[in-house]
């Protein structure tokens, strides 16, 4: 006759512990990037620029009373320019028109005799300049210059005497070069007008991107500081590197609202910028996302020990945070058998851990699972092997939650979005991502926000 065996049932009362507040914790320190906006202006543009402006008549004297001279200066070609050995050079041909006065007294008691001709000949005038940027952003020229004379000298026939004008006509046109340097000056400053462009960049960079919808992803830019490199004048080309130091920021969920600073700081000249850019890019994943993972890997999985002695069925499974670590609330049964005597139970267990990332699955895991203590107290009355097996090692292993489709996801989001991106209608802005990788994570009261590095190149065009 078989002994029947023995069996008991207990459910565990265990309560959810008290709630640690989790409270939002500081990210780490922020590192500063630079923004590469190299400015390059073809001489080829501001020679078209100048010669809009410089035409007709650049100066008309007609009064010959006073020196027995009247002068009429034109511009009759395209204004040249050329750079180079840090110089702008500039030509400008001219046409001259002059006339010019002969008067002869034989005597006091005589009649005055004069007479009048007018003649035309060409001069070019050249000049250089050379520039520099002022700490307001506007760029100031220094420019001097002279003149020569063309093929046709200047000489005016008056009846049998051939005058050479040149001794009369230069000190007019020598005193009409400041002039026209100083109007040349005030061009070129107006043309090469920087602070106009650097300062709809700078306000239109403090705009949030989207980089990808799925996931609604952002990219802030948050200036702090502008560096300008030496102005050069190489190779028929105005160029200078302006660097934006910013910190460049990627967060998901509502667009992110940030402060505009709408003026420009002062700039810190240097020599040469940085190229490479980080960008912190954090995400949250929320502890019903995690929860929904979790279940997938455990929920009704059944654990067995001691070569089936003692099992153990989880049937669902609860992620929040406390403190700073993840809560699982676990519903589970189990049995253990000890002689004929098989112990049954069933309710809720409390476990917190630690969640970390690992690189080589690239996905979200917990480790230092521990009870929690109420839960442990209840265990050592009703189910003390399990304090005792390696169900915590087992249940560490199957929390993993993967996001290797989400950094997939996130990376070429940002990829996209930095490859062009038209900020307005004279600034595009274009990058490329180097290394992405998460390099801390901590909890929110909502959820595990992660914290990736990225680095790469960004740079600004001006059209």
């Amino acid at each position: 006759m078989g002994l029947a065996g023995c069996q008991s049932n207990t459910s565990l009362s265990t309560q959810a512990p008290a709630a640690a507040i989790v409270t939002e914790q500081p990210l780490p320190e922020r590192r500063v990037s630079t923004i590469n906006l190299p400015v390059t202006l073809p001489t080829s543009m501001l020679e078209q620029m100048l010669n809009e402006q410089f035409t007709g008549i650049i100066y008309q004297d007609n009064d010959i009373t006073d020196d027995d001279m009247a002068v009429k200066v034109t511009k009759t070609g395209p204004i040249k320019l050329k750079a180079e050995f840090s110089k702008l050079y500039v030509e400008v041909p001219l046409r001259i028109w002059a006339k010019g006065r002969w008067q002869w007294n034989a005597c006091e008691l005589c009649k005055n005799i004069q007479k009048s001709e007018e003649t035309e000949f060409d001069m070019v005038v050249r000049t250089e300049s050379r520039l520099q940027m002022l700490p307001n952003y506007q760029i100031k020229s220094y420019t001097t210059g002279d003149f020569s004379w063309g093929d046709r000298k200047p000489i005016l026939s008056l009846g049998p005497l051939n005058i050479n004008l040149a001794p009369f006509i230069e000190p007019k046109l020598k005193a009409q070069i400041a002039p026209l340097l100083k109007q040349l000056d005030s061009q070129l400053q107006q043309q090469l007008n920087l602070q106009s462009y650097l300062t709809e960049a700078w306000r239109q960079l403090q705009q949030p991107i989207s980089v990808h919808d799925g996931y609604k992803a952002w990219l802030s830019v948050e200036p702090k500081a502008i560096r300008i490199t030496p102005l050069e004048l190489q190779k028929n080309q105005l160029s200078l590197n302006v660097g934006i130091d910013a910190f460049i920021s990627v967060t998901t969920g509502k667009k992110p609202t940030q402060t505009v600073q709408p003026q420009l700081p002062a700039f810190t000249p240097v020599r040469t910028l940085p190229q490479e850019a980080q960008i912190a890019v954090t995400t949250d994943l929320p502890y019903t996302y995690l929860t929904q993972m979790a279940q997938k890997e455990v929920r009704n999985q059944t654990f067995k020990f001691e070569e089936g002695k003692h099992q153990l069925t989880i049937h669902d499974i609860d992620i929040s945070g406390t403190g700073s670590k993840l809560l699982l609330a676990l519903d589970l049964s189990g049995s253990a058998k000890s002689g004929f005597i098989t112990k049954k139970f069933q309710g809720k267990v409390y476990l917190q851990g630690t969640p970390f990332y690992e690189a080589a699955t690239q996905s979200i895991k917990v480790k230092d699972l521990q009870y929690e203590v109420k839960t442990r107290d209840q265990l050592l009355n009703t189910a003390n092997w399990l304090l005792q097996n390696k169900f915590r090692t087992q249940l560490e292993s199957h929390m993993t939650v993967s996001i290797k489709d989400q950094m997939a996801s996130i990376r070429q989001g940002l990829q996209d979005g930095l490859k062009e991106n038209r900020l307005h209608e004279h600034a595009l802005m274009r990058g490329s991502v180097l290394s992405f990788a998460p390099d801390t994570l901590f909890l929110t009261p909502t959820g595990i926000r992660t914290l990736f590095n990225a680095s790469g190149k960004v740079a600004l065009s001006l059209d």
